[in-house]
């Protein structure tokens, strides 16, 4: 049989052997907000925390069902910041959605 062990940033060998196989889909379970938000903004222009914040609210709230709330001042630049770090969650929500196979 193939040696099908995969290399996942954050997570042990010992971790990824806990996972139970299920054809096509033990992948994605180390799926995280988190590390979905560090992919997506690894490349390109570097983002301010409020930006990355946002971004990942967004996808926490499309995981997890978390709310998302807005810390920030309405009109300060922080605040404009963190919406448009949410308008790319979405975006970036509906990619990862598509890599997988899913459906947006």
């Amino acid at each position: 049989m193939a040696d099908t062990r995969v290399s996942l940033p954050g997570f042990s060998a010992e971790t990824l052997s806990k996972i139970q196989h299920v054809p096509g889909m033990a992948y994605r379970a180390a799926y995280t907000p988190e590390s979905i938000t560090a992919a997506a903004l690894a490349m390109g222009n570097p983002r301010s925390a409020e930006y990355r914040a946002g971004l990942l609210a967004v996808l926490k709230f499309k995981m997890r069902g978390e709310r998302i709330h807005c810390p920030y001042k309405a009109g300060s630049a922080q605040f404009d910041a963190y919406f448009a770090g949410n308008a790319h969650g979405f975006d970036v929500y509906r990619a990862h959605l598509a890599q997988q196979g899913g459906a947006a």
